[in-house]
């Protein structure tokens, strides 16, 4: 039967892929002909020859010259070889070039012809250490450089992939609409997939690439923009909220709302008023009040007569949610319930059944919320708090609780926020606010990089603080050694080091391997004001609140990313009071120096996401699997910012206008989203 599509030819149809080689292609989840093509290298070696005068020590590069000596090999060791040339560069230099343990390349370097070769450059010894041999005439510029198993060399990937091309490339079909590629002048994607994989030059490279990076924000943007419109056509509760009783849960709150608060209430309450389910995701800076602006929604769905629930990441964040929210609200009758997974069972039961009758209409719990055991009455309304903290499948399976064929209404909130046009691309499924400012009376947290000998410096800012009755946080990246981070004091280890110091100080412990009841303990203690120092790792990162504390010390800095450490830092400063915060680091290049000097020179959220996107990439700061953001395998969501809002608008424009779309375009788009592949 002759077969016509890439996606149904399995990989052990190309020609000299055996049993073995099939079984090492399948784990790196390569199983048919399509899955070959789009497994694209992740780094190039740059294979263009160079001038020796141009050289820097240690550098890789390819160099040709003409051989002036006669190939020696020596062998040493166990079975271990060594072979050794000399080579004229130019009419001036004469360089050593060395092969370790391919001895048998001997005979292919003939003395009088010329031959490039790849490999370290050692400046002192005016030495080539090389790594291989490319022969009479290099064919490209760059060598690929693929994922790969034990077992499986880069060669044979490489070989695989042509002999793939020859038996197969012509069946390499379209998936972008011509649309899309005229407006962006892009190459077919048999031409892009093959210069991917064997690029003649820069040029041909960064064509490639241009077109494989359009086809990923694409599909991304068609996907997520169908799935708005998809949203927008189920049912939702209608929210018609008691504007007095809002305003009177408002006037309970002992301060003035910000200007952005306002505005984002007043966003919620609008999409509570539409006939389908509202999906807006709140972003906002540390402290800048997204948990108020939550519960004063919760509030107008409970004046309507539904049910509401907040869910956080933690148990010790739901409670001081339940706590805050009962603080500021009882006044005006209001009482939210907790649930977690923690609870007396007795308790437990109580919330649960509470819910299922709609006794209970406001809950604040964990994952227990979206548990198989608990229902609810009239769930209308759903928050989810460091919503990336939460797998996909878990913020689906809240909403879902809402009752009959009705969606619940849904809130997701962050405290990593993303600029305001990236976060519009970034999560084109979703209305966005954002808040921009912060509270009045926050002053500036002042902030300082040590060197981690500078110790001296960090206790006498502890006990600056203890001595005028504040707290502490000292916070270090894990809580116990291992190979990698061997050089990382672990928690217990801080805590002796304290209390040798501060024999007189109360010093706690906080890390994720404490049981649930050790760890509210020491973080109600912490807030209590009953623990001086409370030793931690980075769970303390998100929502806890504790006025008190002014200093928060921060061990091993350079181990954070940017967004991280601005979490971190704003767990103080949560008062008028001044508030310190230390970043104790090893810094061992200028770069990681240059990259922490930011916090000590910003307080601005959004400024330090945007240079964490920058440099350390969407999965680390926004959570990897879990924000429901993709893995852009080409795509740069700084530099490649203007190029997705230029796909963010052609794909909202062509999802109005389908007409512009032919059949046989249609069919494409069927194709790329049915693509089993799109991970480069």
């Amino acid at each position: 039967m002759c077969q016509s599509s890439i996606q149904d030819i399995r990989i052990d149809q190309v020609k000299g892929v055996g049993p073995k080689t099939v079984q090492k292609l399948i784990q790196l989840g390569i199983e048919t002909v399509e899955d070959l093509f789009f497994h694209i290298p992740f780094r190039y070696e740059d294979l263009q020859e160079r001038e020796i005068t141009s050289l820097l020590d240690q550098e890789k590069v390819v160099l040709r010259g003409t051989v002036v000596s006669p190939p020696l090999v020596s062998f040493y060791g166990n079975k271990k070889s060594r072979l050794w040339f000399k080579m004229a560069v130019d009419e001036y230099n004469i360089i050593s070039v060395v092969f370790f343990n391919q001895h048998y390349l001997k005979n292919s370097i003939v003395l009088g012809e010329s031959v490039a070769v790849y490999g370290k450059w050692q400046a002192n010894r005016q030495e080539l250490l090389a790594m291989k041999l490319l022969g009479k005439q290099s064919s490209q510029d760059f060598s690929p450089i693929y994922r790969t198993v034990q077992g499986l060399k880069q060669g044979q990937i490489q070989k695989i992939i042509r002999q793939a091309f020859v038996d197969y490339g012509s069946l390499i079909e379209e998936d972008l609409p011509d649309y899309v590629n005229d407006y962006f002048d892009l190459l077919p994607l048999n031409q892009a997939l093959y210069a991917m994989h064997f690029p003649a030059n820069d040029q041909e490279y960064q064509y490639a690439k241009h077109k494989l990076k359009v086809r990923e924000a694409f599909k991304y943007q068609w996907q997520l923009q169908g799935m708005k419109h998809d949203q927008e056509t189920q049912k939702g509760y209608q929210i018609h909220y008691d504007l007095d009783q809002l305003r009177r849960a408002i006037q309970a709150i002992p301060f003035e709302l910000t200007k952005s608060q306002k505005q984002a209430v007043n966003a919620i309450c609008y999409d509570f008023l539409q006939v389908y389910p509202m999906q807006r995701l709140l972003q906002g800076d540390v402290g800048s009040g997204k948990t108020l602006v939550a519960f004063l929604a919760m509030i107008a769905t409970v004046s309507a007569g539904f049910q509401a629930c907040l869910m956080a990441p933690t148990e010790i964040l739901a409670i001081q949610h339940q706590v805050a929210f009962n603080r500021y609200f009882e006044a005006v009758g209001l009482h939210a319930e907790l649930l977690t997974s923690q609870m007396d069972p007795t308790q437990k039961s109580q919330v649960i059944s509470g819910l299922k009758t709609g006794r209970i209409r406001l809950v604040i719990g964990t994952h227990a919320l979206f548990q198989a055991g608990v229902s609810y009455k009239d769930l209308a309304f759903v928050v989810i708090d460091e919503q990336h903290r939460f797998g996909v499948g878990q913020r689906q399976a809240l909403s879902e609780k809402a009752a009959g064929d009705f969606k619940a209404n849904n809130l997701q909130m962050t405290a990593t926020p993303i600029p305001r046009s990236l976060a519009q691309t970034l999560y084109a499924n979703l209305n966005v606010t954002s808040l921009e400012e912060l509270p009045s009376g926050r002053q500036p947290i002042e902030t300082k990089l040590l060197e981690e000998g500078q110790m001296d410096q960090v206790f006498e800012s502890i006990q600056d603080q203890v001595e005028k009755g504040h707290q502490v946080y000292y916070v270090l990246p894990m809580i116990q050694s291992s190979d990698a981070m061997a050089d990382v004091e672990n928690v217990e280890n801080v805590v002796l080091t304290l209390k040798q110091r501060f024999p007189n100080y109360r010093i706690g412990l906080l890390h994720g391997q404490l049981s649930k009841e050790a760890q509210l303990f020491s973080m109600d203690q912490f807030k209590k004001g009953e623990m001086d120092i409370l030793v931690a790792t980075s769970m303390v990162e998100v929502g806890v609140d504790v006025p008190n504390a002014t200093l928060m010390v921060i061990q091993s800095a350079e181990r954070f990313g940017l967004a991280q450490l601005h979490q971190l830092r704003g767990r103080v400063g949560r008062s008028n009071l001044p508030s310190y915060c230390l970043l104790v680091a090893q810094i061992k290049t200028e770069q990681a120096k240059k990259r922490l000097q930011m916090m000590v020179e910003s307080q601005d959220g959004f400024a330090l996401s945007k240079e964490d996107l920058k440099i350390r990439g969407m999965g680390d700061i926004l959570g990897r699997n879990q924000s429901g953001l993709p893995e852009f395998q080409l795509i740069h969501p700084i530099e490649d910012q203007e190029l997705l809002l230029n796909i963010y608008k052609m794909v909202a424009y062509l999802q109005s206008h389908l007409e512009k779309l032919s059949n046989m375009e249609q069919q494409r788009l069927k194709t790329l989203l049915t693509r089993t592949k799109m991970e480069y």
